[in-house]
């Protein structure tokens, strides 16, 4: 079972944001999969004055997220996936990590 991980990014403007969601995103989508990552969509809220972006990701069973996002990072195409975009935008990273259970559904 894939561990889950959603992502939300704040962002200093709007223009960062549509830069983020309109290339960045996309670009990551060509590179994830080498990394073990699938991704699941991108939100963004209307009028949201903090400019976030909320992403939805998850990683192949017994992979640690962190560890793979440090490996993503460091590499030649997270480079490349941002190229054009001045991470200082990035003015936060929230992480919250959803493990599957090993326990019987409710009945």
């Amino acid at each position: 079972m894939r561990t889950f991980e959603m992502r939300e990014y704040s962002l200093r403007t709007k223009e960062a944001l549509d830069f983020y969601a309109s290339t960045v995103y996309p670009r990551h989508l060509n590179n994830f999969g080498l990394f073990g990552v699938e991704a699941h969509g991108l939100w963004t809220r209307k009028g949201d004055v903090a400019h976030r972006i909320f992403v939805l990701v998850s990683y192949a069973e017994g992979d640690d997220p962190g560890e793979v996002a440090r490996r993503y990072i460091q590499s030649p195409e997270a480079a490349n996936d941002t190229r054009g975009f001045d991470r200082a935008d990035i003015l936060s990273v929230r992480s919250t990590i959803l493990i599957p259970s090993t326990s019987s559904p409710l009945k």
